[in-house]
């Protein structure tokens, strides 16, 4: 009867002693991860084209809709929505800036990328954009444009 009792006894020890290393390890693990966590906003810009015009005749449009996480402690400071700033980016990056359509077509996103979360982040005292994130990014051609909108009518 004392074995089975000494027996429960240990039993009990054992699982107390973990259970308070476990919860001592998890709290001092919660401590320093509290300080590494970064609160992040997000949200995603509207459907935006931008014309591309090349010998004064539009050419094509690059149409776009991305993704971005913000910093959250920044854009609480902030009552502006973040996205006008990335289509205004967007703009700036591909209006005027062609001479070809293959050009255009051949764009590398990650340069475009970081080219639009630095001229955000330059319009802010602090960082604000953290990434990008292609929702759509497309080229698509005048003759593109002009084909689907006189589909299934007949030409004179």
């Amino acid at each position: 009867m004392i074995r089975i009792l000494l027996i429960g006894l240990w039993i009990c020890a054992v699982a107390l002693g973990s259970l308070y290393v476990a919860v001592w390890q998890n709290s001092a693990t919660a401590a320093v991860g509290s300080e590494a966590i970064e609160i992040l906003d997000d949200g995603k810009t509207d459907v935006f084209s931008v014309p591309i015009i090349i010998d004064n005749a539009v050419q094509g449009y690059v149409v776009s809709q991305l993704a971005y996480t913000l910093d959250h402690g920044v854009n609480a400071s902030f009552g502006i929505p973040v996205s006008y700033f990335i289509n205004d980016e967007i703009f700036r990056q591909f209006y005027g800036h062609y001479s070809d359509v293959k050009e255009v077509q051949k764009v590398n996103f990650d340069d475009v990328r970081k080219a639009i979360i630095d001229g955000v982040n330059a319009r802010f005292p602090q960082p604000l954009v953290k990434d990008l994130l292609v929702e759509q990014f497309n080229y698509i051609t005048a003759q593109e444009i002009r084909d689907q909108n006189t589909k299934g009518v007949k030409r004179q």
